[in-house]
């Protein structure tokens, strides 16, 4: 079915990393008083269309800009994190032109959801119009397009971690809460900076683990810049720690049931734990199998059978401490 196969090969899988954040801005948004739950359902639906979108331009620039040889340069240098991605372009199972046409069907789903929201909110007569989700839509619009598109190609000059936590943080939980209530609850702005370094943690703990081979074929990321394992664990630290000062400094706008977030600190110090060993001599920790406390890890036996648990572990608890964060910021709403 052509369907499932473009939302496998747009990484439905990563769609938490959107939806979830959305989902917490809407919550933010009920309390308000003038909640609509129609236009909060398709910016839901919009932004989720417009991850898979950008999922697919950026497998399409990539491979326009440096073709399939410099996949296999990848694998050559021993990169086994990302060799799951747009296989179907390697192996041929659609072309590049094929993929542009998928990636503008999720998009044109997301411009309908998001025109639909923009007519609701500008014929509010009590509210600023519908402008301000032209703003934020379009903001983060450009910056997926411009991820791996030329000439800004920001995910090749370091910046793709920390523009994606501008996408899926700040912008998004903006976005998705004038969208829902024609307004920016404030406690929107603390905790959406929150979340965007948690998404940021995510690309950047993938990008540790991959700096050697992304240098090797000239690629630079932001563990890259940094370079030595001192600055790059520095940056990691600060991923993983920061979010719960930004939850602290909410207290005033959210209320203190956002301190409840610090239940999902043990996951975020055994994540570093883990990054520590990983660029150090440290060796294998206890935690490099799955414990409950780090959440669900998928088809577990496969990941060790290919060989990629190690990369896995610290890429699932990254992905799971977002999850867990957000779902509490959420509940929070409500306290």
């Amino acid at each position: 079915m052509k369907l499932k196969f473009w939302l496998d090969n747009a990484r439905m899988v990563a769609l938490p990393q959107s939806v979830l954040p959305a989902l917490c801005a809407v919550c933010w948004a009920v309390p308000t008083g003038c909640f609509h739950l129609l236009s909060a359902a398709l910016a839901v639906v919009g932004v989720a269309a417009a991850h898979l979108c950008a999922n697919l331009l950026d497998d399409y620039f990539d491979y326009r800009n440096a073709g399939i040889e410099s996949r296999e340069r990848l694998q050559r240098a021993g990169m086994r994190a990302r060799i799951g991605k747009a296989n179907y372009l390697a192996e041929g199972r659609a072309t590049l032109e094929e993929t542009l046409r998928a990636a503008c069907c999720f998009g044109v789903v997301a411009l309908a959801a998001g025109l639909y929201v923009f007519f609701h909110w500008q014929t509010s007569p009590s509210m600023r119009g519908g402008w301000p989700v032209v703003l934020v839509a379009g903001a983060g619009g450009l910056l997926a397009y411009f991820y791996s598109a030329k000439p800004l190609m920001l995910c090749y000059r370091g910046l793709g971690e920390l523009t994606t936590g501008l996408i899926f943080g700040p912008l998004l939980m903006a976005g998705m809460a004038y969208a829902s209530c024609g307004m920016e609850p404030t406690a929107i702005w603390p905790l959406s900076v929150a979340v965007g370094l948690l998404v940021v943690n995510i690309l950047y703990t993938h990008s540790i683990m991959d700096a050697d081979p992304d240098r090797s074929v000239g690629k630079t990321t932001l563990a890259t810049l940094l370079a030595t394992s001192r600055r790059m664990l520095a940056a990691s630290f600060c991923f993983c720690f920061l979010p719960y000062v930004c939850v602290a400094c909410s207290v005033p706008v959210g209320g203190w049931g956002v301190l409840a977030t610090v239940v999902t600190l043990p996951a975020a110090v055994g994540l570093y734990r883990l990054m520590v060993s990983y660029t150090s001599t440290e060796g294998i920790l206890p935690e490099e199998q799955p414990r409950w406390w780090m959440g669900p890890m998928p088809n577990w036996e496969a990941i060790e059978a290919a060989g990629i648990g190690w990369f896995m572990l610290r890429w699932y608890l990254a992905r799971n401490l977002l999850g867990g964060f957000v779902v509490l910021l959420a509940l929070a709403a409500f306290l």
